[in-house]
């Protein structure tokens, strides 16, 4: 797996690093498939306890500890198979359909399914490249910033916005700066209201917005399409691809939002979230940010969402963005090639 431009996390890297490793391995490898052969040897070397240059070692005794640490080492690597397996189960629970991996017998290899490229499984695969092109990351280059600036400002909107669909079972709009269309706010967000948002648009940006906002905070708004407005359930949300995400919530920006461009605000259930990439793996965390945030669609339940936003997108549920889910291949298809190249 030398081949690969990914760092192998030390034993005592938790669960879900580890687990990311081999479906980074897998995603770089020729035959898509990582093994746990590396996890193995340095296991196996943790427990060597014979140094090289010590004649006076009883014999007896060194086939006795031999056999106990060959005993030990195997324990080990059954622990680790059995974090990795719990892992990966919880992954491909969480995702449903979603999730582009398999895990081998035994735990022996993880592979990455054929049909990678299929829709369905570019939203898992955005997400955990994303979570490695910052800090605490697994690869062993650097990546290029034309990449990062097209995720950044491109792909990930454009998940957010199908993700966003999808939990709302309906239809989104893309406000989040750059918007692909180069239209402003009020143009936005009147395409929104002539798509059953239930909400009425000034004529003009009220009298203290500020004179050059982009997007007022607001990345996607979603809404939840049956029957009259307003609709049932509407969403304000936020969209963070960088891991300063913690306790900043769209909530108040939402409120001002509403005052610097809405005639009215929201008539129906209005409720708010945020999409990032990563995998949030502390309970305590994970809670006390859901209150905070409203919603937090993380690395194993936005691609679930996006999925839902794909499906109503093909049975012809208008929103901002609903074209562009090649941009998401075409941008994993370049970070592939480039870090390979």
């Amino acid at each position: 797996m030398a081949t690969e431009p990914v760092v192998t996390p030390g034993l005592n890297a938790e669960d879900h690093v580890l687990v990311d490793w081999l479906e980074l391995v897998a995603f770089f490898n020729e035959f898509r498939t990582a093994r746990l052969d590396e996890l193995d040897a340095a296991i196996e070397e943790q427990f060597e306890t014979v140094e090289d240059g010590d004649p006076d070692e009883d014999t007896d005794a060194l086939g006795d500890d031999d056999a106990g640490n060959i005993a030990r080492a195997d324990a080990e690597k059954e622990r680790v198979r059995e974090r990795i397996e719990n892992e990966v189960d919880f992954r491909l629970k969480d995702c449903e359909n979603a999730y582009p991996f398999v895990l081998g017998e035994d735990a022996e290899e993880l592979v990455l399914v054929e049909d990678w490229q299929d829709e369905r499984f570019t939203p898992y695969l955005t997400c955990l490249i994303s979570t490695h092109l910052t800090k605490n990351s697994l690869f062993d280059f650097e990546v290029a910033d034309g990449l990062i600036h097209r995720l950044r400002n491109r792909v990930f909107q454009v998940l957010s916005t199908f993700a966003m669909a999808g939990l709302a079972r309906g239809s989104a709009a893309s406000i989040g700066w750059p918007r692909a269309d180069k239209a402003d706010i009020i143009e936005t967000l009147r395409r929104a209201e002539a798509r059953g948002a239930g909400i009425k648009v000034k004529d003009e940006p009220g009298e203290y917005t500020p004179p050059h906002e982009k997007d007022g905070g607001v990345d996607v708004a979603a809404w939840h399409v049956g029957g009259r407005p307003p609709p049932l359930h509407f969403f304000f949300a936020q969209v963070a691809s960088g891991h300063d995400w913690r306790g900043k919530t769209v909530r108040i920006l939402a409120e001002i939002f509403e005052e610097n461009y809405l005639e009215y605000s929201h008539r129906g259930n209005v409720d708010y979230a945020t999409l990032l990439p990563f995998r949030v793996v502390d309970n305590a965390l994970w809670m006390r940010e859901n209150k905070i945030h409203g919603v937090l669609l993380d690395r194993t339940r936005l691609p679930k969402h996006a999925v839902l936003g794909q499906g109503l997108s093909r049975n012809g549920v208008e929103f901002d963005e609903a074209e562009n889910m090649p941009q998401v291949l075409a941008w994993l298809n370049d970070f592939r090639a480039t870090a390979l190249g």
